[in-house]
């Protein structure tokens, strides 16, 4: 729109010119805002400072083996545990935002929109917060110890134990006999706490217990968020809507591509040992930070956001699972 179009539609600024009256725009001075700025699994995953870049742990996979022998005749072989070393680089993200002094100056005197640079400040960070929920489940990276891309490698790309519920089968029953299965394992302790899913899917769950009776119980998550829970082997499990958990319609995370409409997730985890290491300096902050830059050459301030951390689903072969089910 050039000059003249703008001194135009200045012109015709008044909502109503009449005898009596004249009418002007006037707007609430709240902004309609329902933007989503969180998700459920990274306000209830641990942070912790990381031990450096990389990141390293260790994991026990194996103790020392006993055998039966006579007891007249006491022999053993020598045996004992078995530790791996693992590596977890560190990502970085930032956002920024530039306020012209100018606007700023004008919002300001006009008194409408008094928090809004507050708000848009503020919302520096929720955009990092934004990006690290996408990346939980479906960051871009293949490799823990070898990074091939900048962003995390999600949870759905670390998991490794996985099982398939097909077209018309019983959702309820392959989240059931998952969590079985992996509370079954011999050598190690798993205790699945919750089962993560795209909300679509969940509703899929909620149609299935309709059509078969079945009262599932609820469950308060967070703060002021309840949701249903399926009994299970280790008791009640909360059914979690995330709307950052993708869908496919292709194959992706070593699942075949559908039949049929789409690939949903149904992540079981131990989130005890889903782990989100952070790198903040010398005081530790699990948040992300904010900078002022100061101004530039316009005059316009700078307003950067960046969080060091990553993201590791310990014993990713054992203590969770993906179940892929295929629905419309």
């Amino acid at each position: 729109m050039g000059v003249e179009a703008k001194l135009l539609s200045l012109d015709a600024a008044a909502d109503f010119l009449g005898t009596g009256a004249i009418e002007v725009p006037e707007f609430d001075r709240e902004i309609m805002d329902v933007v989503r700025r969180s998700s459920i699994p990274l306000q209830r995953i641990e942070s912790r400072p990381a031990t450096g870049h990389p990141h390293r742990y260790f994991e026990q996979t194996a103790i020392a083996q006993a055998a039966a022998v006579d007891p007249r005749n006491l022999a053993a072989t020598a045996t004992g545990p078995t530790r791996v070393e693992r590596p977890a680089f560190i990502k970085a993200m930032t956002a920024q935002s530039n306020l012209s002094l100018f606007d700023k100056d004008v919002t300001e005197q006009q008194g409408q929109f008094a928090s809004v640079v507050a708000k848009d400040v503020d919302d520096v960070i929720s955009a990092i917060e934004i990006l690290r929920a996408q990346m939980f489940w479906a960051g871009t990276d293949t490799s823990m110890s070898a990074p091939t891309t900048l962003q995390w490698m999600g949870g759905l790309a670390q998991i490794t134990q996985q099982s398939n519920c097909a077209l018309g089968a019983s959702i309820i029953d392959a989240i059931k006999t998952e969590v079985a299965t992996m509370v079954a394992n011999q050598n190690f302790v798993v205790r699945p706490t919750a089962v993560y899913m795209n909300p679509i899917l969940a509703d899929y769950i909620d149609q299935e217990a309709k059509a078969s009776r079945i009262t599932l119980d609820s469950m308060e998550v967070v703060a002021g968020v309840t949701v249903a829970a399926i009994s299970t082997q280790v008791g009640k499990l909360p059914i979690i809507g995330d709307p950052f958990m993708p869908t496919d319609t292709t194959g992706k995370y070593g699942f075949s591509t559908p039949a049929s409409g789409k690939n949903y997730y149904a992540a079981i985890l131990m989130e005890s040992e889903v782990e989100n290491p952070v790198i903040s300096g010398k005081e530790y902050n699990p948040n992300p930070r904010l900078f002022q830059l100061g101004l530039v050459g316009n005059l316009a301030g700078q307003f950067v956001g960046v969080k060091f951390d990553t993201i590791i689903f310990k014993g990713a072969s054992y203590a969770h699972a993906v179940v892929c089910v295929n629905r419309p």
